[in-house]
């Protein structure tokens, strides 16, 4: 007397996979993505240029953002007005690493989690050229930081999306603020990194 057992697996790639309960946490972890940076110059005509994004990392824990080597190009050349100057000054300052606390809130259908940002202003120490050859201003440079709304992290894709705007630049010691600076736009898209 024989006996033959079986086992059938049917994988049906056409049945949406059950969504992702997520919790807090899930947010926890390496990110990468891209930055794209958009300055709104009044009076100009209106490009239908999408703006070119930067390589972005972070990495999340459970109440801060840590961006890694941020790029501040955009700011220090708002600020100096001549491109090669701004790329010395940004080649002697060196990496730039920002955090931004959040306070995350877990959405209703447990799949996603919004959260607050809570930036605090970005300070820089910078060598500015002063106008006798060869002379250079160490410059105290404070970039006021102001949240943007929508932030948020999606469980199924585990993608990280925020932003916020460089609002105001103050010069100096004496906080000076920069005469004709406009506010930039940083939007943030990236997503988790597999382990």
């Amino acid at each position: 007397m024989g006996c033959t057992l079986g086992f059938a697996s049917c994988d049906n790639d056409d049945t949406a996979a059950p969504p992702t309960i997520v919790s807090t946490q899930s947010m926890y972890g390496d990110y990468t993505g891209v930055m794209t940076s958009l300055t709104i110059v009044p009076y100009e005509e209106e490009s239908t240029d999408t703006p070119e994004g930067t390589a972005i990392t972070a990495t999340v824990d459970n109440d801060t953002i840590y961006l890694t080597d941020f790029p501040i190009k955009d700011i220090v050349l708002s600020i100096v007005g001549d491109e090669t100057t701004a790329d010395q000054i940004v080649e002697a300052v060196g990496q730039v690493d920002y955090k931004i606390g959040y306070t995350p809130t877990l959405s209703a259908a447990k799949d996603s989690i919004l959260f607050t940002l809570d930036p605090k202003p970005l300070k820089l120490s910078v060598n500015i050229p002063g106008t006798e050859e060869g002379e250079s201003l160490p410059t105290a440079i404070e970039i006021k930081v102001q949240a943007a709304e929508g932030a948020n992290y999606e469980g199924k894709t585990t993608a990280l999306k925020f932003g916020f705007q460089a609002s105001e630049v103050l010069i100096g010691e004496d906080q000076t603020p920069l005469e004709g600076f406009t506010p930039t736009t940083f939007d943030f898209t990236t997503v988790k990194s597999r382990k």
